[in-house]
C-alpha cells in the first residue's frame, strides 16, 4: 500500500514501550484533496495519523498485545479529520 507510515512509541504501563505504525494511504488523501480543492499539510497528516491511535486507545484494544496494522483510508479519514475541525 502506498502512503506515510508514521510509527508513535506508546506504553500501557511506563515501563515497557513498544512502536505502533499507521499508514496514512496516499489514495485517500488524494481523493480528499480532490473533493475539498486542497492538500492536508504535513501537519494535518501527522495529526490524522495521531487521531487514528487515539482511537485505536478509545476502542480498547491491546496494541501491545495485537500490533494492529492501523491505517487511515477512505473509510474513516473524513471522521478524523471532523474530530480535529478540518
Amino acid at each position: 500500500m502506498d502512503g506515510n507510515e508514521y510509527v508513535y512509541y506508546v506504553s500501557a504501563d511506563r515501563k515497557k514501550m513498544f512502536p505502533v505504525r499507521i499508514l496514512v494511504r496516499k489514495d485517500a488523501l488524494e481523493k480528499w484533496g480532490k473533493a475539498t480543492g486542497r492538500a492536508l499539510t504535513g501537519t494535518e497528516e501527522y495529526a490524522v495519523a495521531k487521531m487514528r491511535l487515539f482511537e485505536a486507545f478509545d476502542e480498547g484494544q491491546d496494541l501491545s498485545a495485537t500490533s494492529p496494522a492501523l491505517i487511515v483510508d477512505e473509510s474513516n479519514l473524513n471522521s478524523l479529520l471532523q474530530r480535529l475541525d478540518l
